[in-house]
């Protein structure tokens, strides 16, 4: 029997990248938010930033030495060493740009996380371009992976697996995944306020299942 695989995001379910982001906003255009006040995924239109500003913060955030100094999400690292420990896999799943592959490799391996691949998807439209060395796909992709979980913060690709496949799917809380409407999703999805009720998730609604 192959080793089970977990889809598992990267910014702000392995890491903690909006407050990252909050550090960023409050030192480039001295504008101070909490991590609470952050209730639309589109940036632009939470930190309300013009085109300009958006695209400079873009380019900040996406620097390998922001990236790198990212914190691991409080309980990530001891349920992914369970998950090891008992055969499962994560697949790292991101909508970074492709140039970022190097320092998403080093910051994994820094942390001693565990993990199968690590999948570029193209979630939001932005046409990445190809970048020797990391695996770039569309959302359609994912849908054939027999993933055992799906651990997702982002409105639009919680929609995505909601409308196209029936994983299983945790949705890590956060202010700007609230506003999503999770009824009548026949039990696919819970809402996880951290990562112990994630562990908790895949065991209730997949291996106990199985």
């Amino acid at each position: 029997m192959s080793a089970p695989l977990v889809y598992v995001d990267f910014d702000d379910v392995l890491c903690e990248t909006a407050h990252a982001f909050l550090d960023v906003v409050e030192r480039e255009f001295g504008r101070r938010y909490a991590f609470e006040d952050i209730h639309f995924f589109d940036l632009e239109k939470s930190f309300h930033l013009n085109q300009e500003e958006y695209d400079y913060l873009m380019g900040l955030i996406h620097d390998p030495d922001i990236l790198r100094i990212m914190a691991p999400m409080p309980g990530v690292l001891d349920v992914l060493a369970d998950w090891d420990r008992r055969g499962i896999r994560p697949v790292v799943v991101t909508g970074r740009p492709p140039e970022t592959e190097p320092v998403c490799h080093e910051w994994l391996e820094r942390h001693g996380v565990p993990y199968d691949r690590i999948l570029f998807v193209d979630k939001y439209g932005r046409a990445p371009s190809h970048q020797v060395g990391a695996e770039v796909v569309v959302p359609q992709y994912l849908t054939d992976m027999g993933f055992a979980l799906a651990v997702e913060d982002a409105p639009a690709m919680i929609e995505f697996l909601i409308r196209e496949t029936d994983i299983p799917l945790a949705v890590l809380d956060r202010p700007w995944n609230r506003s999503l409407n999770l009824s009548g999703t026949h039990g696919q999805v819970v809402r996880c306020e951290d990562w112990l009720a994630v562990a908790e998730a895949l065991n209730a609604r997949v291996l106990c299942s199985a």
